[in-house]
């Protein structure tokens, strides 16, 4: 599993809208749904001139490579080409986590945390305004998972920790083109 530092905000709001696409009403990964409509957002994104532009990872977040600048004309023209494509419409357009799901996210915060993974955030109700310092965001208005750059996605706790809690995205094989 491969994250990577989003570069600027607009990349936040991809990312951020393909994986909360991964959650249905229940709060539990609907990774097959989000991960479709992600695959055509993308898709539409490279069609749209991106041919760098990446596939989402399996639990349905984006890692933007840093050929890929979110600020750019050209970007943007494809973002807004492809907006009806984002899963859920874009971030714009998500409906306000339920208290479930709020508390979903709460258990996964304290199950990381309980396996080993100390610092691991609890979750905050609006997105970072600024992505410095954060490896990945995730979630719906009103509950977002951001997690910090400082901690490593790709140690080995953490990676137990992320299978045991069902971190989106954990032991699931990577999408493919």
């Amino acid at each position: 599993m491969t994250f990577r530092r989003l570069p600027a905000l607009a990349g936040v709001a991809v990312a951020v809208a393909l994986a909360i696409a991964a959650c249905g009403s229940s709060g539990k990964p609907s990774h097959s749904a989000g991960l479709n409509q992600g695959l055509k957002f993308a898709d539409c994104m490279r069609s749209h001139g991106l041919t760098n532009f990446p596939d989402p990872v399996s639990g349905g977040g984006l890692a933007l490579p840093s050929t890929v600048n979110p600020t750019s004309p050209g970007f943007q023209a494809a973002q807004k080409a492809c907006q009806s494509l984002m899963p859920g419409g874009g971030p714009g357009s998500r409906p306000s986590a339920t208290a479930e799901q709020r508390a979903a996210m709460v258990h996964l915060s304290e199950c990381m945390r309980a396996h080993g993974v100390s610092g691991f955030p609890d979750p905050v109700s609006s997105p970072p305004s600024n992505p410095t310092g954060f490896a990945l965001a995730f979630g719906r208005p009103g509950a977002f998972m951001v997690i910090p750059d400082t901690l490593d996605m790709q140690s080995p706790t953490f990676k137990q920790a992320a299978q045991a809690c069902q971190f989106p995205g954990a032991g699931r094989p990577k999408a493919s083109s």
